[in-house]
């Protein structure tokens, strides 16, 4: 291989590294699930629960979460099994270069430190001198003794990270700033947690004692908004909104095309998957904007009426816990009020006080009466939803209230392509029993908001998935270089795709699709482009 080719990978390698963090896609769910729950919605969804490579990951994350939300949030960080040795910026410790002591490392301390030119592992918690480094500026000692998490939270603040160190002559350069007989912190570390989606890079941004190694701390990982976008890890049960990332694997497609709601859900599920489904609010507001500005009517989504009903919760969740009144629910309704501590079904059409939840700052109870559809549309517009009950410890705190709607309803509503969120955005009055009205159409004009109409009815509508006509996408791709071009060598295109094709992968761009060169005439997949600059003849363009 010769040189210009050399560089011209390293560029390209560069290229995809440099912009994974910008291209990966992040998506704040306010759902609120355990961790595994949150995966599986994800990697369902999306690609996996976030990733994070470094410090503009984490602002990112921390701007994407509801402003007054000041809890946890999951991310995609969890504990492994395997320990391995890392650099605080975010490299596995790829190198072979080490120069640890004699007998070193032992195994009986989680961080590295710097005596005398060669390396020992030492408790984190411990307080030493540390080094800095700052990219274009080198190192710096600080005089200062922390623990190696509060050194390494200054060094971010203050210059680049602490230092990694990857062959001699960076060894060496410590060496010079360093004082001699002190024990002084550097950027390795030893490290057993592991991201859902196997990324490999080892970034870390704990709060302060974080992670700690009490049993029953928890192996999975929230980040706390109000704390930087800090990380601590926590019980897997805990029920917390997450963040995602990825692409969403499926997208909403508007069909400006009237008909029948059968005929559109057999358009929908040979083109694409099916008509459209949502499951939260994020999902309603895509749904309105995918519509074509100058359409003022509804549109066909795929929710519509089944025979199975269910009790689930206006957040769209489902929960096993429940705390009925003996005999109930009797049939008197299909909503619910928590009175003295128990549950009762309902008219729906009954005017009662009710329990919102707000994900900063919990349960909300409010004394005006309302229906429980009014009591839902309110709770979603001044706080986050009416409140779901899933724990006794949840329902003690409105134990002793008089009637209140709480989030519980029952629903034989289902989705077009079997999915089992419960998720709804009734508007005013819906759903009625009115006979003959058995699919779901979704009033631009309206915020979005669903009625239920005559399946009969021909309408536009919406269906989810990707276009299964549109097969294939073309991408040109220019390249220079300087000397012999031997681009069309099977084996360096070969180079080339492959590492394209790792790069997308660890950006969540590309799962099941395969990407290949497009031959022109001749079987040759570049051709010259004449550069007819005067002075210039003995450099070529390639595309």
């Amino acid at each position: 291989m010769d040189g210009s080719l050399f560089v011209l990978l390293l560029l390209l390698s560069g290229l995809f590294w440099s912009s994974s963090a910008l291209s990966r896609q992040y998506h704040y769910i306010h759902l609120r699930m355990s961790w595994p729950e949150a995966q599986s919605y994800c990697r369902e969804k999306y690609t996996d629960l976030a990733t994070v490579d470094n410090m503009v990951d984490v602002n990112r994350l921390v701007n994407i979460v509801d402003a007054g939300y000041s809890g946890s949030v999951w991310i995609g960080l969890k504990r492994g099994t395997q320990k391995r040795w890392a650099w605080s910026n975010g490299e596995e410790k790829f190198s072979p270069y080490s120069n640890w002591a004699s007998g070193e490392p032992n195994e009986n301390a989680s961080c590295a430190a710097y005596f005398f030119g060669v390396w020992y592992d030492i408790a984190c918690s411990h307080g030493r001198y540390f080094t800095c480094y700052k990219e274009n500026n080198g190192y710096v000692m600080i005089q200062s003794a922390k623990n190696w998490s509060d050194a390494q939270s200054y060094c971010r603040q203050y210059y680049t990270d602490l230092p990694s160190i990857h062959n001699s002559k960076e060894n060496n350069q410590i060496t010079r700033v360093v004082f001699y007989g002190y024990y002084t912190w550097f950027g390795l570390f030893q490290d057993s947690w592991e991201w859902s989606d196997k990324w490999s890079r080892f970034f870390r941004n704990w709060a302060a004692g974080q992670p700690s190694q009490s049993s029953g701390s928890g192996d999975c990982v929230g980040m706390s908004r109000k704390d930087s976008g800090k990380w601590a890890h926590e019980s897997c049960d805990l029920e917390y909104p997450f963040i995602c990332h990825g692409w969403r694997k499926y997208q909403y497609q508007f069909i400006n095309e009237s008909r029948s709601w059968q005929d559109a859900q057999s358009y929908c599920r040979a083109r694409f998957t099916d008509l459209a489904t949502a499951d939260n609010m994020s999902d309603a507001r895509l749904l309105v904007n995918t519509v074509d500005a100058g359409y003022s009517g509804s549109v066909w989504i795929g929710l519509h009426n089944g025979t199975e009903y269910r009790w689930v919760w206006s957040i769209g969740t489902q929960s096993q816990y429940s705390i009925w009144n003996p005999g109930e629910p009797n049939g008197d309704g299909e909503c619910v009020n928590s009175f003295n501590g128990n549950w009762y079904d309902e008219s729906c059409s009954t005017a009662l006080p009710f329990v919102c939840f707000n994900d900063s700052s919990g349960f909300i109870i409010i004394t005006t009466a309302m229906t429980w559809r009014d009591a839902q549309s309110y709770c979603r517009q001044h706080h986050t939803d009416l409140a779901s009950i899933s724990s006794a410890e949840q329902q003690n705190l409105i134990r002793n209230q008089a009637s209140l709607w709480i989030g519980l309803f029952l629903d034989s509503w289902q989705w077009s392509d079997s999915g089992n969120l419960s998720f709804r955005y009734w508007t005013e009055g819906q759903p009625s029993q009115s006979s003959g009205s058995e699919c779901v159409g979704m009033s631009r004009i309206n915020s979005g908001k669903w009625a239920h109409e005559s399946c009969d009815l021909k309408r536009p509508f919406i269906c989810h998935g990707d276009d299964k006509l549109i097969k294939k996408q073309i991408v040109k791709l220019k390249l220079s270089c300087n000397g012999k071009c031997t681009l069309n060598d099977p084996s360096i295109q070969t180079a080339i795709l492959n590492e394209i094709s790792e790069k997308l992968k660890s950006m969540g761009l590309e799962s099941d699709s395969k990407i290949s060169w497009r031959k022109g005439e001749g079987g040759e997949v570049f051709h010259q482009e004449i550069n007819r600059i005067a002075g210039s003849n003995n450099k070529c363009n390639k595309k």
